[in-house]
Parts: structure tokens; C-alpha cells; sequence
């Protein structure tokens, strides 16, 4: 039976690093299953060697554990267990406690090693958290080795049955429940290859060679006293410049080691950066190690073709989401390192064209149906441990279900989350005016980063509303109509009514007869793309007109979309039939692979971020529309390539049904396709010429 964790002793509550340590003697090598839980992030060691950290963010209800495999050698073995106590700092990891906690099991065939009052304790003083110069969630370090460990007596012990989970008396629970890992454990991978690219007097400067995330080390000689910086480009008088250029400075979170003999430093936390700056005393004699650290993606999505700029951003779309997808989705790993709702539904959309392990997405979605608040609103990033309301975010939960369950037809999962959609939309139609529609709330209506609009609302007086609010409310009435259907949960009729009464006042209050267009917010007279889009997804217009708003997109009198909304667009544009289209709002990217970037930026004119998820979107088009790989909630597997002028294209896609490979090439002998597909499920071929072709084989070769 449960009773208490292995934990320090409540007279020591300082935020740092623990180290939870015991030596055993072990009679014969063996294979041990090792579970280890700790109430913040820790480490696991044994005998030196690294084996394994977590636990796995997770939402306020359920923690996770770890399980892990491993052999203990004949004789001794030492075990430790690092562990972050963050109680006091900002730094937004899993959820923390007051005090730091263990719980440790390691069982073989003939022995079991668990935590007890016999284990060590000691607090290590070397370290301490900063907030390296700058307001960021990650924890950075100013370690001083000359100082020594403390140890801190008085542990107690107590137990935990990993297989039985917590025994409660009355259904009652006085501590955290705990399951096991949903997703893989992220381990150090890639070895990171540096390019010294910088020397003084008393500094060094590295190139990692892209934009990555990773477990660094270094190697420090006696006598050192540096700073580490991290720091994402180098930088001049007039802002960024050529991501490849080292003739500026660089800027950003740092960590500061001292040593008085030869040491190996490695930070706790994983660190972001493209370059490193090590400067003070000793630092050119520093040397620097790393390894990639981010999901173990398998990736199966693959594109090449005979444009340089296409093959690149696939390229750069996928180190982007590497670099953003860990235990979580993160909006950016070098600043907030939050999961947001809008950035994880282009997330998961992009990830489920990389791969078949959609565990990362369901993770996502059941954190989010966890945050919900009494009003229905969903919170906008998840896990924190602070409360953020961006009210229209719920909407993009509701769409990311959506593209789950058209994408994997999992009615089984999606269907546990129709209550949580049903009081994101109920919330929303309690709160509407006496017009019937959503209005400014007294939390952060964000849109999207126009550059005139404040904090990304667009301009709009009290009690006026939010034109593209009402419209993804009106999407969002689209999109469960249809997963009520797909999973057989019908019973909201009444939606239907209510989507009726909404898209007749917003067309009443939101729309300029004489423009033709929709306004940001009610009569008054600006305009932007954002309504277009969102005018033309949940079908506030005809189809014809749909197509005529499409062709207004690039009227310069319009607030332009950012990187977070362009996914949408594209979106837009292939419900009217614009596909092509698509291709010719691809300035921004092109940019950025002309100014060398290696991730894709927040956007392209002197980003804060050089790395954000949501501006991945290039690789789900080329998947999606040069492949022309579809998959619907039809069981079959539409092939509608775009050759768009170029000589050949190939790759593959991931699909419910299995992998889909295609190759075609386009010239002057005309267009010869190749699709790879898995058998027993019906392929539809939409050929340039308009022609179909349907077939039923796992291989089929097609000329015209």
C-alpha cells in the first residue's frame, strides 16, 4: 500500500538540484525493470552511466511514471537520482511540489531495489537557477564547483506498487496518481558537429551548423570562470541578418561555470541554440559536445523534387518540428517552450504528414480537454502552472479533434471528448450579445501578429464584435456536426439552429454590402484576410462567392495574415478550389531560405523567435498537394498531384491505411505517375488532365 515518497526532510526547501543516491551489491548480473517517478524533472544514473530522465509533462490530474530496462552489474552499483526543485522559479516544467520527491523500484528475477530510509540525500550547492539575463521559462545555471555538496539527513521511505498503481481507502487520494508514460521517453540522439567560427582574446564562437535543440556538455580546464551563451543568430546594429553571417554578436540566455580543477559541465535542462559564445576566463581552452534532444520522430513523410526552394522547406519544416515537438508541442523551444492550443493544432497537422505515431497528438488533446474551466473555455497554453484565456483558442481544439479524426478515424478516442466540445460551444452561445454574437472579452482576444493591431486584436470599440471569433465559432459548428456523425453521438440538433441564428448575424452586423467584404469588427470599415479565410471555411458565403473573396486575398488595402494563420489560408483556398493558389503566398518562406535560416521563423522581418512550429505549414502543402496524397473520412486514398511547372516529384506519406509512396515526372514525353500503396483499400487518381483513375492493386503505373 502507498504510503509516503522519498523526500527531503521539511527544514530544507531550497530551489537547485537534489541528488537521491544509494550503493548496492548486487550477486550476479542481471536485467533489472527500473520505474522511477519524481515530482519535477530528474536524471537517472547508475554507475556514472546516463540511463534515462523524465518524467513526461503532464496535465494536473495524472502524473506519469518511467519504465526503463537495464543491467546491474556483479558487486556494487551506484544509483542516483538528480532532481530539479523549481518551487520557486517561473520555469514552467511538470507540475511541482514544495518539496522534492522520489519514488524508485528496480526488480529483477531474484532481487528488488526500492526507495527507503537507507537512501542518501544531498543538496547540491554548486548550482544555482537564474534566469540568464533574460525573462525565459527554462531554467539556465551558475555553477561554482568549487563548493561542496549538503547533505540533508532525516529522508523517509515508503512505497509504491508500480503494478497495482495507488490503493485508496473510500475512493479518497491524498497524493498524486500516477500512470504509466503515454509517449516514448526522449533520450540525447544526433550528435551535434561544431565549427569553431569566432576566436579572441577571451572568447570563443561555435556553430552547431542549423538550429537545434540538445543536450550539451563541456569540457573545462582548472581555473575557469565563463559564460555560456546560447543564442538563437548573430546579430547586428539594424537587427538579424544572414542566419550563416558571424561577423555580428551574439545575444541570449547563458549559463556560468567556475572550476578550480579540470571538470565536464553539463547542464540539467536541454539548451536551444544555432550558436554558442564562451567567453571569461579560461574559455578558449573550453571545448563543447552535444546531442540532438527532442520526440524521437520516426519519419516517414518524405519529399524531393526539382525546385531547390520546395526541397528546402520540406527540409527546414522538419527540423522546425523537431526542434518544437518534445513531451509536448512547444510554440517555440527557445522562448515560452508552452504548448498552445492554435500552434499545436498546425502542429499535429504537420506531424501526422511526418509520421504514424500520433501518440504526441492525443497526448495534446486529452491536456487540453483536462484544462477546461467551468465557462468552457479550454486554456490557452497547457500544462503551466499559471492560467492563460485566449478565449478563441478553444475554437482550434475543437478543429485540431477534428483533423485527428478525419485524418486516423479513431472514433474510439475522439468520441470521450465530445462533452469537453459541446461546452466549448455551449460556454461561447451563453456569452453571446443581445445580437447574437461573440464580443470583446476581458481576456486576450488574439487573432493573429498584424503589426497594427494591438497585442494581435484587431481594433474594435466594447461591446463590438470580433468578426473572426464568430466565424471560427461557426467552423466550429461545422466540425463537431461532423465528428457527431463519424462517431454516432448525435443529440445537439440544436446546433444546427444555432449556427443558422450566428451566420445570419454576422452577415447582419459584420458585413460591408458595398465592399463585398466582411469587416475585422462589426461596421467598422477595416478589412483583412483574416475574414476572408475564415468567411470561406465556415461557409458564410456561397461558393461562387467564396471563390470571388479568394481572389480579393491579395488587395493591398487588407490586414495581411502572419504564420499563424497561413495554414488556415492554404486551407481556404483548396475548399474554393484554389490549390495552385496556394504557392504563390510562399514569399515569406522563400525569404527566410534566402536569408539561410535552418528553422522556420515566428516571421521573416527580425523575428523575435527563429523557430516556431505553426510556420511549418509549408510541408504539410507539399505533401498534401505536389505528393497530392488525401486521405478523408471516406475509406479510400485520393492521389491529386500539382505538377505547378516542375520536372518530377516523389516522396511519401503516412496514412491511416499505411504508407503511400508516389513518384512522378512531367515532360515532354508528358506525365508518368507511380503509386506504392497498401492493398484493401480503394485509390482514386485525379491526374493534371483531369482525368481519374481508380484501382485497387498496392502498385500502379499511370501515363498520359
Amino acid at each position: 500500500m502507498y504510503t509516503e515518497y522519498l523526500t527531503t526532510m521539511q527544514s530544507f526547501s531550497e530551489d537547485g538540484l537534489y541528488v537521491f543516491s544509494k550503493t548496492v551489491n548486487i550477486e550476479k548480473e542481471e536485467e533489472f525493470t527500473v520505474h522511477v517517478y519524481s515530482s519535477c524533472r530528474y536524471i537517472l544514473r547508475i554507475n556514472g552511466e546516463y540511463i534515462c530522465e523524465g518524467p513526461c509533462k503532464c496535465h494536473h490530474y495524472v502524473h506519469y511514471y518511467d519504465t526503463v530496462k537495464t543491467v546491474l552489474k556483479a558487486g556494487e552499483n551506484h544509483i542516483s537520482i538528480c532532481v530539479m526543485q523549481l518551487w520557486g522559479q517561473r520555469f514552467s516544467t511538470v507540475h511541482k511540489k514544495q518539496k522534492p520527491e522520489v519514488i524508485f523500484e528496480a526488480v529483477s528475477l531474484s532481487s528488488r531495489i526500492a526507495s527507503d530510509a537507507s537512501w542518501d540525500c544531498t543538496y547540491d550547492a554548486r548550482c544555482r537557477f537564474t534566469d540568464g539575463n533574460a525573462w525565459f521559462l527554462s531554467p539556465m545555471e551558475e555553477m561554482d564547483f568549487s563548493k561542496e555538496g549538503i547533505s540533508v539527513p532525516g529522508t523517509t521511505a515508503g512505497g509504491f506498487d508500480f503494478e497495482q498503481g495507488i490503493q485508496t481507502s473510500y475512493g479518497i487520494s491524498h497524493t498524486t496518481l500516477l500512470e504509466p508514460r503515454p509517449i516514448p521517453m526522449l533520450k540525447p540522439s544526433a550528435e551535434v558537429r561544431f565549427t569553431e567560427v569566432n576566436r579572441g582574446e577571451d572568447f570563443v564562437e561555435f556553430d552547431a551548423g542549423q538550429y537545434v535543440t540538445a543536450k550539451v556538455k563541456f569540457s573545462l580546464p582548472a581555473h575557469t570562470d565563463v559564460k555560456i551563451i546560447y543564442a538563437e543568430c548573430y546579430e547586428g546594429e539594424n537587427g538579424k541578418f544572414m542566419r550563416d553571417d558571424t561577423t555580428g554578436k551574439l545575444h541570449g540566455v547563458c549559463d556560468a561555470v567556475k572550476t578550480t580543477k579540470e571538470e565536464t559541465y553539463e547542464p540539467f535542462y536541454f539548451r536551444t541554440f544555432r550558436y554558442i559564445r564562451i567567453e571569461g576566463k579560461g574559455a578558449q581552452n573550453v571545448a563543447v559536445y552535444a546531442n540532438r534532444w527532442n520526440y524521437p520522430i520516426k519519419l516517414e513523410g518524405t519529399f524531393s523534387c526539382s525546385d531547390s526552394y520546395f526541397n528546402q522547406m520540406f527540409d527546414i519544416s522538419v527540423n522546425t518540428m523537431l526542434c518544437c515537438t518534445h513531451e509536448t508541442f512547444y510554440d517555440c523551444p527557445y522562448h515560452e517552450q508552452q504548448q498552445y492550443v492554435m500552434d499545436s493544432a498546425i502542429e499535429s497537422a504537420v506531424l501526422m504528414r511526418m509520421t504514424g505515431d500520433i501518440r504526441p497528438v492525443k497526448k495534446c488533446i486529452e491536456e487540453f480537454a483536462a484544462s477546461q474551466l467551468p465557462s468552457g473555455y479550454l486554456l490557452a497554453n497547457y500544462p503551466a502552472d499559471y492560467q492563460q484565456i485566449i478565449p478563441g483558442f478553444s475554437f482550434f481544439w475543437i478543429f485540431m479533434l477534428y483533423d485527428y479524426l478525419e485524418y486516423t478515424k479513431d472514433t474510439a478516442f475522439v468520441s470521450r471528448f465530445i462533452g469537453t466540445m459541446d461546452k466549448i460551444l455551449d460556454g461561447f452561445h451563453e456569452r453571446l450579445s443581445k445580437e447574437g454574437l461573440i464580443v470583446k472579452s476581458r481576456y486576450w482576444d488574439f487573432v493573429d501578429w498584424v503589426p497594427s493591431w494591438p497585442l494581435g486584436v484587431p481594433p474594435m470599440e466594447e461591446g463590438e464584435p470580433l468578426t473572426v471569433y464568430n466565424m471560427y465559432y461557426a467552423y466550429a459548428f461545422l466540425c463537431a456536426a461532423k465528428i457527431r456523425e463519424q462517431v454516432g453521438r448525435h443529440g445537439k440538433e440544436d446546433d444546427k439552429e444555432r449556427y443558422k441564428a450566428l451566420s445570419q448575424a454576422i452577415r447582419k452586423h459584420c458585413y460591408d454590402e458595398e465592399v463585398g467584404l466582411y469587416t475585422d469588427a462589426g461596421k467598422l470599415g477595416e478589412y483583412s484576410m483574416h475574414t476572408i479565410i475564415w468567411a470561406i471555411l465556415s461557409e458564410q458565403v456561397t461558393k461562387e462567392d467564396a471563390e470571388l473573396m479568394a481572389e480579393k486575398l491579395k488587395e493591398d488595402f487588407l490586414k495581411q495574415s502572419s504564420f499563424s494563420m497561413n495554414y488556415y489560408l492554404f486551407r481556404a483556398l483548396e475548399k474554393c478550389g484554389k490549390r495552385k493558389e496556394i504557392f504563390g503566398f510562399m514569399d515569406g518562406w522563400h525569404k527566410m531560405i534566402d536569408m539561410h535560416c535552418t528553422t522556420w521563423c515566428e516571421n521573416p522581418d527580425n523575428p523575435r523567435s527563429e523557430c516556431h512550429g505553426w510556420s511549418s505549414a509549408p510541408l504539410y502543402e507539399l505533401s498534401n498537394h505536389v505528393l497530392g496524397v488525401q486521405v478523408g473520412f471516406e475509406d479510400e486514398i485520393i492521389i491529386a498531384p500539382l505538377t505547378l511547372n516542375l520536372e518530377y516529384a516523389k516522396g511519401s506519406v503516412p496514412t491511416r491505411f499505411g504508407l503511400v509512396s508516389v513518384s512522378w515526372v512531367n515532360g515532354e514525353d508528358g506525365f508518368f505517375i507511380e503509386i506504392d500503396a497498401p492493398c484493401g483499400v480503394e485509390k482514386r487518381v485525379a491526374l493534371p488532365c483531369g482525368d481519374e483513375k481508380f484501382f485497387d492493386a498496392d502498385t500502379v503505373h499511370i501515363k498520359i
